[in-house]
């Protein structure tokens, strides 16, 4: 074959990929990973639970992570929107929202100041199955258990957030803490299959004396009650 037909060969064949690529209706690229937190966007606020919302783009995943204070929490994704109520801190609160995909990650990062009253204990709970209904219970020294029967215990301790559909977060406060044992347990109420729970409990938060601990443990079935 001659160099002349060669060439008017390969000129035809890149002028019909050409003509396949530019056709109406022909498929574009995916649009590039992002994520954007629209609700807090900084500045102050004096409400404790605040929803926390944004949108993800090019991400085909139904759930993305958000971060709030170091406190990891999956959260899931609707039609590229997000919400998800968030219990915040006295001070300076830091929001992460972050997407996953293919090796690829996107984040949006804001900060809120927060004027509400400062809490000795914050004890917040999370779990990694969907669908599923894990209670957090939390019983102060000397006081009824506080759960989402009793949300107020007698001593000030809240249940600030009750999550019924999967993952959490379960946060419970106490603005001043009592000498003794606080009882902390998780309740299987209802799960279909093996839970891993993990509860982060905060001590005198955004303070110099701040503590923190990570406990774990395994549901097994709904009913299950484990003390932590």
């Amino acid at each position: 074959m001659s160099r002349a037909v060669v060439l008017a060969t390969g000129l035809a064949a890149l002028a019909s990929l050409a003509a396949l690529g530019a056709r109406p209706g022909a498929a574009e690229p995916p649009p590039s990973l992002s994520v954007r937190l629209a609700a807090p966007r900084g500045g102050m606020t004096s409400e404790r639970v605040v929803a926390v919302s944004g949108a993800v783009e090019g991400f085909r995943g139904d759930r993305m992570t958000l971060v709030l204070n170091g406190i990891p929490l999956s959260v899931p994704v609707r039609d590229g929107r997000f919400e998800q109520p968030q219990v915040f801190s006295p001070g300076l609160n830091t929001i992460r929202a972050v997407v996953e995909q293919d090796g690829a990650v996107a984040e949006d990062v804001v900060a809120v100041y927060a004027s509400v009253p400062a809490k000795d204990l914050r004890i917040t709970m999370t779990w990694d199955t969907p669908g599923t209904d894990v209670d957090l219970w939390v019983t102060p020294p000397e006081d009824e258990k506080v759960f989402y029967g009793r949300r107020e215990g007698k001593a000030g301790g809240t249940l600030d957030t009750d999550v019924t559909t999967g993952f959490g977060p379960e946060t419970f406060t106490q603005a001043r803490t009592t000498s003794g044992a606080l009882r902390v347990q998780a309740h299987a109420y209802r799960i279909d299959r093996p839970t891993r729970i993990e509860v982060t409990v905060v001590r005198n938060e955004g303070t110099p004396d701040e503590e923190r601990r990570v406990l774990r443990a395994l549901l097994l079935r709904t009913g299950d009650v484990v003390d932590l």
